[in-house]
């Protein structure tokens, strides 16, 4: 509960202003910035001594301010996704060679399967040719993040049909999938010319 009230800033911090019981409370936990690198983030008993509460009834205040921002249809936040970043997530042609970039404009959306060329990291990704593997996307606050996987070499439709035919029938540890590279995921599945 405490993640989700986090996540939904800006709508507890208009709770803060009804001060209602439990505002003290909610003011602690909004100090603490649980998705953006806090060091160590504090316990429940932690936050309810700040308070100046005993941790019952930080329990019950925690329950109350959940419902008023989640299950109370007034009280609920509306949400307003106004920024987009995109995340390029890149992994080269060898397993441990992967880098992380944030793109602020995009003018056009890759969509999975399509071919990226990327000449920026060729000596450390060790090429300049990626599909995108998979898309998904991040809510926070007022923005939405859109992570595009992208994988050194060209997408085929084949293997992906048959990796994700191995993971839903759990042929192989779900670690092998996390692991394992391409090459060695067919030598175990027995695709190509690892069937032999």
């Amino acid at each position: 509960m405490l993640h989700d009230i986090r996540a939904m800033r800006s709508g507890a911090l208009k709770l803060v202003e009804r001060n209602k019981a439990y505002s003290e409370l909610l003011r602690q936990i909004l100090c603490y910035d649980f998705y953006c690198g806090a060091n160590k983030l504090p316990t429940l008993k932690e936050m309810a001594t700040e308070a100046g509460i005993g941790i019952n009834k930080a329990r019950k205040y925690i329950q109350e301010i959940y419902h008023d921002l989640v299950l109370d249809d007034e009280s609920r936040p509306e949400f307003r996704f106004s920024k987009v970043s995109f995340a390029f997530l890149i992994r080269g042609d060898k397993r441990e060679k992967f880098i992380g970039i944030e793109v602020s404009e995009l003018p056009v959306m890759p969509r999975v399967g399509e071919g990226i060329s990327l000449p920026f990291f060729s000596a450390y990704l060790g090429t300049t040719s990626f599909f995108v593997e998979e898309i998904s996307h991040d809510f926070y606050e007022d923005c939405q993040i859109v992570n595009l996987w992208l994988k050194a070499g060209s997408y085929n439709s084949y293997w992906q049909y048959r990796k994700d035919k191995a993971k839903e029938e759990d042929e192989l540890h779900f670690f092998d999938f996390l692991n394992l590279d391409d090459s060695e995921l067919k030598r175990k599945l027995h695709v190509g010319k690892w069937n032999k």
